[in-house]
């Protein structure tokens, strides 16, 4: 790493991320998320932002939705390049959020209970560095461990299964949404049944078989849903 690179890192006045919310936008999303998802227990931020803030907010589990709810904070500050045709869509933002078992250690540093948190940072970044966009359906293919035994090999975007459709968006103060996509990481041969046969049909095939729990929330011990 260059010299320059550490001083920035280490620097209390390192430079700010050049993509930002404004303390408007931030209050309306975070507004959101405690109307949709709940009220965040913790912030994790993210220590050294640079083209985006990927913080990202914790709901802690309760009576209603028994598990933990992972939202960035940060990443729809950046406006995506949407394909042309798609322009009234309103897809150039967008955040993004993953569901844990309630037993997940959040806060943990060991590198299994931080691979969720890894994904959301990973991804988030990726329109603004790449110059592209994400969106619902998008399949981001990769080789992780959520468990010595469970190996993805890709992770999929889809609307929150387990919130009300008013939970996947935000309206800001300009007019524009934020959409909000879930996390749904898939097996070699989920992301292949996709490529042939759609995101419908693979969701349907989720639900088909494990039901919508199981959908929302990361399972370190299931199995792929392809017969």
């Amino acid at each position: 790493m260059k010299k320059q690179d550490l001083i920035r890192l280490f620097s209390s006045r390192a430079d700010p991320p050049e993509h930002c919310y404004s303390q408007e936008e931030e209050a309306l999303f975070l507004a959101h998320i405690r109307a949709c998802f709940g009220a965040p227990r913790r912030f994790l931020p993210e220590p050294y932002p640079q083209d985006i803030k990927a913080d990202v907010a914790v709901i802690a589990p309760s009576p209603a939705r028994p598990w933990y709810t992972l939202i960035t904070v940060g990443m729809g500050a950046f406006v995506m390049d949407t394909p042309p045709d798609l322009i009234d869509c309103e897809l150039e933002r967008a955040e993004l959020m993953i569901c844990l078992p309630s037993n997940w250690h959040i806060g943990s540093l060991r590198d299994e209970w931080r691979r969720p948190l890894y994904w959301l940072r990973a991804l988030a970044h990726i329109p603004a560095g790449k110059e592209t966009w994400l969106g619902w359906g998008h399949v981001v293919p990769f080789e992780d461990f959520i468990s010595k035994k469970v190996k993805f090999s890709g992770i999929l975007l889809i609307d929150p299964p387990a919130y009300d459709r008013e939970a996947s968006f935000c309206e800001m103060p300009d007019g524009s949404i934020v959409n909000i996509y879930q996390l749904l990481p898939l097996f070699a041969d989920e992301v292949k049944y996709r490529q042939v046969s759609g995101t419908d049909a693979l969701l349907a095939l989720f639900e088909n078989r494990l039901g919508r729990r199981p959908l929302c929330v990361i399972d370190g011990a299931r199995e792929s849903c392809v017969p």
